[in-house]
């Protein structure tokens, strides 16, 4: 009877061996994910946008999975008429779905049983509803959500089909990304909200938030730098980069890119460096636009690599049709090369899209 169970046994975990190495992945690498926000039923205010941003920075670190840009979703949300401050909820996340052509939605949950706290995540297939994957996970504490959502993150990577090589080398837990305070997260997820909404000047007091939260929240001082940079702040800009670079330990791959770019950039000037971490990133990541757009813009355009910024706008295009960005740099580059007509057919593209930022009209001029 022993024998015969040992057998057993055996020949079921054969079979599971078998079908797991088998199985039908719910995604390819050529889909693309609209992340909904999560539906809080704890009553607990501090979960509201948090949950979404903590998930998003999970999932950016495969690079299997590609999620929809925000700044592509802002653009969705527009073409459907409505406030750029909408919830996505299932239903709204559903269309933006559709409207970027992407593969699925990917639906969350967090509701509290006693002391305890349950996430839920379910994929779904926008045009047909089937469900791809679905995952749950509990919390003995409040403490202990983000430790809960990155380990339902990785079990969600694992049912939509990335390998478990790619996993163990891009999965750093949230509480080590990002921060281990769930109001420290909020402001900073308050203050990307407020960015695609209303610009720098709106997002800045919730990234300083966020830093006197947690002081090592080495993307709000990323966040906070870059931004004060933008409006003319460059000596506060460069001071909070330099913070950020000293703790890029503390960060996802995707994030330590974005420091490292911006060091470079900011603070030592040594453009040729930038311009290898962003090579880096790219390959690292092959399907996030970021790493391309930001090549095509800043990348080349100080360097006057202009061929190399076209190659790179228009992948950067390619991977994300609804990013502005890419077609102001590929006009641009077109322009400064004589090549007038490849240029003005850009601008054409960008303005069907209604894609068009205020540097494409001066390019058009």
């Amino acid at each position: 009877m022993h024998v015969a169970a040992v057998a057993a046994a055996t020949v079921a975990l054969c079979a599971a061996g078998y079908l797991y190495l088998h199985r039908t992945p719910g995604l390819t690498v050529k889909g693309t994910i609209v992340l909904a926000e999560f539906e809080n039923r704890t009553g607990d205010a501090v979960f509201d946008l948090t949950l979404r941003q903590g998930l998003a920075v999970q999932l950016e670190q495969s690079p299997f999975l590609s999620l929809v840009p925000d700044e592509s979703i802002r653009h969705a949300l527009r073409l459907m008429k409505l406030p750029l401050e909408t919830r996505l909820t299932p239903e709204v996340a559903r269309e933006v779905c559709e409207r970027t052509a992407s593969a699925a939605v990917l639906e969350g949950s967090i509701a509290s049983l006693g002391n305890q706290y349950v996430l839920w995540l379910r994929t779904r297939n926008c045009r047909t509803g089937e469900v791809l994957a679905q995952e749950q996970t509990q919390a003995g504490t409040k403490e202990g959500v983000l430790n809960a959502l990155s380990r339902i993150a990785i079990q969600v990577r694992t049912r939509l089909g990335e390998s478990l090589t790619t996993i163990q080398q891009h999965s750093a837990p949230l509480e080590q990304a990002t921060t281990s305070s769930l109001e420290a997260l909020k402001a900073y997820s308050a203050g990307r909200s407020a960015l695609y909404a209303h610009g720098y000047r709106a997002a800045i007091p919730h990234f300083k938030r966020a830093i006197a939260l947690d002081s090592q929240f080495a993307m709000a001082h990323a966040s906070l730098g870059f931004h004060s940079w933008n409006m003319g702040q460059t000596d506060l800009g460069a001071e909070e980069i330099r913070k950020a670079y000293e703790l890029r330990d503390r960060v996802s791959d995707p994030e330590r890119f974005y420091i490292l770019m911006l060091y470079d950039r900011e603070v030592t000037g040594n453009l040729q460096k930038e311009l290898l971490t962003l090579e880096s990133w790219a390959q690292t990541y092959p399907h996030d636009p970021v790493a391309h757009s930001i090549t095509a813009g800043w990348g080349t355009r100080g360097t006057g690599q202009y061929e190399r910024g076209i190659r790179a706008a228009q992948e950067a295009i390619r991977l994300a049709p609804d990013l502005s960005p890419p077609y102001a740099s590929l006009a641009a580059h077109n322009l400064w090369l004589d090549r007038f007509e490849e240029s003005a057919e850009v601008l054409r593209r960008a303005a069907e899209r209604n894609v068009e930022i205020p540097e494409s009209l001066v390019t058009r001029y």
